[in-house]
């Protein structure tokens, strides 16, 4: 396996990513791709590496980035807006089109988390991506928020989201907050912090975020990615987001789709101990279309 340290431009704005090349076999021609999507809080050095490694293994190339504004990447630091995360990922497709030893015409997206919230709307919105598997993802971002809550914590943060879209009309900034106001944690997740495994998540971000999350339905274009293959996987014990929100977007989606759901496995789990069922599965979806 090759890794090379690239960068691209989207809307202007440089992103860092690397290119991760399978072994360059004679005569095998040119190779599918991947283009890796993280998740809310993470960088493209966050988790992305095991992946790319197994994709690489089964001769596929794969590209993880930094959306702007995250890891090594320009834009304001740690905003997060879904349709602009869904424009970068496109576009690190338009420049994994562009190299010599990629088939312009079979890549795929494949998203953890929000990444896979992501992945599933840049397909639905660009017909080059040929198969999109996302895990552990959500369909409704405000359905998510609210049921991460109780019922007063989630009107008092839309409160405080309210008032913060008035300080951005008045001021032209946003509060930053603890991530934790917006995206509430469960024991394990506490566990692994105290662990320092996923001390690099523990990030402020702006109010202006959580305004967006909620506003965030990928569940609403996921029709539009069939007729090509979506894989959807979620983990039994994801306290998190939720397997139900998997179930919503395999019930909105067209074939072909599949629904795995790991037994046992929570939010976390299902990059490690999930990592073999995860790409076993990932790859036989994506054998179909660009294999």
């Amino acid at each position: 396996m090759a890794q090379q340290e690239v960068s691209f431009y989207s809307s202007g704005t440089r992103l860092a990513a690397t290119l991760y090349l399978p072994e360059n076999r004679a005569g095998a021609g040119k190779c599918p791709a991947v283009v890796l999507c993280h998740g809310l809080r993470a960088d493209r050095k966050v988790i992305m590496p095991s992946f790319a490694a197994e994709f690489t293994r089964a001769s596929y190339a794969a590209l993880a980035f930094d959306y702007r504004g995250f890891g090594e990447s320009e834009g304001p630091k740690n905003r997060l807006i879904s349709r602009e995360r869904e424009e970068d990922a496109i576009n690190a497709l338009t420049f994994l089109a562009t190299h010599d030893r990629i088939d312009p015409n079979r890549i795929g997206m494949f998203g953890i988390s929000y990444g896979g919230a992501t992945a599933i709307g840049a397909a639905a919105a660009d017909l080059r991506v040929k198969a999109v598997s996302s895990v552990v993802t959500f369909g409704d971002g405000d359905r998510w928020t609210r049921n991460a809550r109780r019922l007063w914590e989630y009107y008092a943060l839309r409160e405080k989201v309210a008032r913060d879209r008035e300080r951005r009309v008045l001021t032209g900034s946003s509060e930053y907050v603890d991530f934790s106001e917006i995206l509430l944690g469960t024991p394990a997740e506490e566990e692994l912090y105290k662990g320092q495994s996923l001390s690099a998540l523990r990030i402020m971000l702006p109010l202006e975020t959580a305004e967006d999350i909620m506003g965030y339905r990928p569940e609403q274009v996921v029709h539009r990615i069939a007729p090509r293959p979506l894989l959807l996987i979620a983990g039994e014990k994801d306290y998190l987001v939720g397997w139900e929100e998997s179930v919503r977007l395999y019930e909105l989606a067209g074939d072909p789709k599949e629904l795995i759901i790991l037994p046992g496995l929570s939010h976390y789990q299902a990059y490690t101990e999930g990592l073999a069922p995860v790409m076993e599965a990932t790859l036989r979806t994506f054998t179909r279309t660009i294999g």
